[in-house]
C-alpha cells in the first residue's frame, strides 16, 4: 500500500524550489611561514629571519632617556595560507588567533598587527605590517597559558579571498618575555567557525536530491529513524515524502 502512496505522488507532484540548511563547522589552520624578528638592543633595525623552532622566546624591552636602551627585544611573525581552508559553499561566521604557552604567562604590553597581504614574510614586510597593519590589538595583557584574539569580519574576507594572513606580535612580560609554542598542535593557529549550506534531503551527500535518496527515505518509511525525518514529527511518514520532493535535484 505504501508503494502505491509514493508511486501516485511521483506522478502528482511537481517539483518545487530547493532549500537548504546550515551546518556548523570549524577548520584550524596552521602557518606556512614563521620566524623571529630581532631588535638587539631594542633600538637597532628590525629583522626578519625564518625559523622552525617549536617554541618562540619572545622579549619586551625597556629604554631611558638617561641610559638609553637594553634588553634584547624579539617579536614573533606568522603567515597563513588560506585560499583553499573553506569549502567551496562554506560561509565564514567567526575566526580567531589561537596561541599557547608551555606555562602561565604573566603578558603585558601585548601587540598584535595583523595585515591580509600577499607577500611572504620578510624584515621590509613585517616593518610594513607593524606600520599600516588591517587589524592591531595595542597594550593588551593576560595572565595564562593560553589566549585567543578575534579577527575583523572584513579581514578575515580579505584573506579567505586573496590566500593569506600575517601576523606579527609583541609581549613585554616586564621585558623577560614569555616562552610560547610556535608550532605543533598547541603552535599559533588560526580557527575559523563557519556554516556549510547543505541540502534537505541529501542523505549520501552528493550534493543532490535525487532517486537514490528517494530510496533511502521509502526504505526508512514507518520508523522513527531521526536521519530521514524531514518533516521533525519523530516518524517517517508521506510527509517527509512530500518534503523531499520540494527540495528534489540539484542543490543550491
Amino acid at each position: 500500500m505504501r508503494w502505491r502512496v509514493v508511486i501516485s505522488m511521483l506522478i502528482v507532484l511537481s517539483f518545487m524550489l530547493m532549500a537548504g540548511k546550515l551546518q556548523a563547522e570549524s577548520v584550524t589552520v596552521y602557518p606556512v611561514q614563521s620566524g623571529l624578528i630581532d631588535d638587539a638592543s631594542c633600538c637597532s633595525p628590525y629583522v626578519y629571519s625564518n625559523s622552525s623552532s617549536l617554541t618562540y622566546m619572545l622579549t619586551g624591552c625597556f629604554s631611558d632617556p638617561h641610559y638609553g636602551c637594553w634588553n634584547d627585544r624579539e617579536r614573533g611573525a606568522w603567515r597563513w595560507d588560506l585560499e583553499n581552508a573553506l569549502p567551496e559553499t562554506a560561509v565564514a561566521t567567526s575566526a580567531h588567533i589561537h596561541w599557547n604557552h608551555p606555562g602561565l604567562c604573566d603578558a603585558w604590553s601585548v601587540y598584535l598587527w595583523i595585515d591580509a597581504g600577499t607577500q611572504v614574510l620578510s624584515s621590509s614586510y613585517c616593518q610594513q605590517i607593524r606600520s599600516n597593519p588591517d587589524q592591531q590589538y595595542s597594550d593588551q595583557a593576560y595572565y595564562a597559558s593560553t589566549f585567543s584574539w578575534s579577527l575583523d569580519e572584513a579581514v578575515m574576507d580579505e584573506a579567505l579571498n586573496g590566500g593569506y594572513l600575517s601576523l606579527v606580535n609583541q609581549i613585554g612580560s616586564s621585558g623577560q618575555g614569555c616562552l610560547m609554542h610556535s608550532s605543533g598542535d598547541l603552535g599559533v593557529r588560526i580557527i575559523i567557525e563557519y556554516e556549510l549550506d547543505t541540502c534537505e534531503g541529501d542523505f549520501d551527500g552528493d550534493n543532490a536530491v535525487d532517486v537514490d535518496d528517494l530510496l533511502a527515505l521509502i526504505g526508512a518509511f514507518g520508523t522513527t529513524s531521526s536521519e530521514y525525518d524531514l518533516d521533525g514529527d519523530a516518524v517517517i511518514t508521506v510527509d517527509d515524502v512530500l518534503v523531499m520532493l520540494s527540495v528534489y535535484g540539484e542543490c543550491p
